[in-house]
């Protein structure tokens, strides 16, 4: 296999497990969520944050590498364009890869909508519960001119 393409294969599944780790850790972070885990889930963040950074440079790195590819074999940079210039051994293990990278983006985009839609939960909860808080607050404070907390 040349060099150009294994440097090439491992920049994208080197991409793939990266988000694969990201995938593990926004999954934990939900359960410690659900555990109520504070701490857990601000340490949680913290990873997910520091994987997202290391994802994106895994694409750009890996972005470099097809640019770079493209160019000494005058072909496009999308996975389809370059499997044209590929030994029939290297298009195995090329399309294996970007099929792995394939689905973990996916898999990531399905986590992504899944804590999306827990954060609108979540902020539609909190806003019920602050309406009601003014609205008893704004009775306490109607009915005898001041705020009276004694009981």
């Amino acid at each position: 296999m040349r060099a150009e393409v294994e440097e090439l294969i491992d920049a994208v599944l080197d991409e793939a497990d990266c988000i694969d780790d990201l995938i593990d850790a926004i999954r934990e972070q939900r359960e410690a969520m659900r555990r109520r885990d504070t701490e857990a889930v601000n340490a949680l963040m913290n990873e997910t944050r520091d994987l997202s950074f290391e994802a994106q440079s895994q694409e750009k790195l890996r972005d470099d590498i097809t640019k770079k590819f493209a160019e000494k074999y005058s072909c496009g940079t999308n996975a389809s364009s370059l499997v044209p210039v590929l030994d029939d051994d290297e298009k195995i293990d090329f399309n294996r890869a970007v099929d792995k990278l394939t689905q973990s983006v996916f898999v990531l985009k399905s986590e992504m909508m899944i804590l999306t839609g827990l954060i609108d939960q979540h902020e539609q909860y909190t806003s019920m519960l602050l309406s009601e808080w003014r609205r008893l607050n704004g009775d306490i404070v109607s009915q005898s001119g001041s705020a009276d907390f004694r009981g």
